[in-house]
């Protein structure tokens, strides 16, 4: 799998929160703390492969995604599992807490 983020547009969000267990990072790419957080994104991308779809929103692209969910604040992650929001994370997070979280979660599934 490759450690690219697919940049979604408003059609492929909705595909891909459907999915069993995907994070959608919301954010704006000018921004030192989602270029941050991004990086981390892309590292978890690496050692998350089958386990969760990783994808991202520019809500300066697509505000009507961000304005439909209300996404208020950037970096935030929210994780689906079909089509359900089941946790929303602000601010930046780390590769540890992710991996950690994203563990359990599949866990559970």
């Amino acid at each position: 799998m490759s450690a690219a983020i697919r940049l979604l547009n408003t059609e492929e969000f909705t595909t891909v929160r459907c999915l069993d267990l995907s994070l959608i990072a919301f954010g704006i790419p000018w921004s030192s703390p989602c270029q941050n957080q991004h990086k981390i994104l892309v590292s978890l991308t690496k050692k998350s492969a089958g386990i969760v779809t990783i994808a991202r929103v520019d809500v300066e692209s697509h505000p009507e995604i961000a304005e439909k969910i209300n996404i208020q604040t950037v970096p935030t992650l929210v994780i689906y599992q079909k089509n359900r929001e089941i946790k929303r994370l602000v601010g930046i997070q780390s590769f540890t807490a992710l991996q950690a979280l994203l563990s359990d979660l599949q866990g559970n599934a």
